[in-house]
């Protein structure tokens, strides 16, 4: 579907534009547009996925992300507010379907891997000029987010087309910029963690002296643009990365994710709702009518909010995906590590923040569907 074509390619930099816009011109209006351009292009990725039903099963993680769904939608029922739980879901299927319909349109040829990285690149230009705005304006001391996770999330897809780092280099520097202008110790860790075992991995399965020199110098520039910023801000950094916020020990460590996951655990561990939990969004719902934080974590959220069913579903995308790399690591053992790299900042992401309701995941996970056409020969 043509329009469909258009609203991924120039919709989805519109929706970094719309997201981060909010907080910019204190306009709830563009937040409005945002969520209805989302709904539309969800409408869409639904259509396309029941046309396209046969060649959707050929996408290896096809099969999981239906069971992933379903289970979600059985769960919108547990919600103690039915329309959050729809809206939720929304987000949910979201980033499923727009997976399967990235590896439709690549396999027909509508949407070509060098088509997609435009459309990243475009976002890593508009998070970045934003980012800036934020850190000139002041509202990073307020809104520290910024695009953070959407550097960290589009970024493997800019290693994985950068051909061993000789391409990219300059949307690679923006979102290093963007990503550790920030100070947001998850994400900042996560994108770290992602070019280290891409460049390690990468080197380790097939060594190549240019590659370790681009790659060395990559992480060199990235590393002096990290400790700019962090020179830059020097206050914010002894609050954030003080001992107290780095001790384990202490429940209110790491801005009190140490204390709620604790108490997350150990109500799950004691309660009843050890296999199925406490329902949809029960983690925002622990003090009855008082709304509080919500896990800020799908390791321990899903743990309590789904319990054994939940928990098994992330571990088993885990073992999915390291499958998937086994089986095409043979064919492409150089660029396969892109796909270790996608997993190890799937797992830290999983553990400190969350990622599977949040739709700019599918930007992290679009290196598979693409990644698997051209093992297929499709290009």
């Amino acid at each position: 579907m043509r329009l469909l074509v258009f609203l991924i390619k120039w919709g989805f930099p519109l929706l970094v534009v719309t997201d981060m816009g909010t907080t910019v011109f204190a306009n709830p209006a563009l937040l409005n547009i945002s969520r209805g351009v989302r709904m539309f292009i969800l409408l869409l990725f639904i259509f396309e996925n029941i046309k396209y039903l046969k060649t959707i099963r050929k996408f290896y993680f096809a099969k999981f992300l239906f069971i992933f769904a379903l289970i979600h939608f059985f769960y919108i029922f547990t919600d103690p507010i039915f329309m959050e739980g729809v809206w939720q879901f929304a987000k949910v299927l979201f980033w499923i379907l727009g997976l399967n319909v990235l590896f439709v349109y690549g396999y027909k040829n509508r949407l070509t891997l060098y088509d997609f990285e435009k459309v990243i690149k475009r976002i890593a230009v508009i998070a970045f000029l934003f980012t800036g705005i934020y850190y000139i304006t002041g509202l990073l001391e307020s809104d520290y987010n910024a695009a953070a996770y959407t550097g960290v999330f589009i970024y493997p897809f800019l290693l994985y087309t950068s051909n061993n780092f000789k391409k990219n280099k300059f949307y690679i520097l923006l979102v290093a910029i963007t990503v550790m202008v920030t100070i947001k110790r998850g994400a900042v860790l996560a994108f770290l963690a992602t070019n280290v075992v891409f460049y390690f991995w990468s080197l380790f399965t097939q060594f190549n002296l240019k590659k370790f020199v681009l790659g060395l110098t990559l992480l060199t520039v990235v590393s002096f643009v990290g400790f700019y910023f962090i020179m830059q801000q020097a206050d914010r950094v002894e609050d954030r990365f003080s001992e107290e916020q780095m001790d384990l020990s202490n429940p209110k460590a790491g801005s009190g994710r140490v204390g709620l996951y604790t108490g997350l655990f150990l109500e799950w561990i004691e309660s009843n709702n050890i296999i199925f939990g406490f329902g949809n969004q029960a983690d925002s719902h622990r003090w009855g009518g008082l709304r509080r934080t919500v896990a800020h974590s799908d390791i321990f959220g899903y743990l309590y909010n789904f319990g054994l069913i939940g928990i098994s579903l992330i571990f088993i995308f885990y073992v999915i995906i390291i499958k998937f790399y086994n089986r095409y690591k043979k064919i492409d053992s150089e660029n396969s590590s892109i796909i270790i790299a996608v997993l190890v900042a799937l797992v830290l992401v999983n553990i400190y923040s969350g990622v599977f309701r949040a739709q700019e995941v599918l930007y992290l996970f679009s290196v598979f569907p693409y990644f698997q056409l051209q093992q297929k020969n499709q290009y």
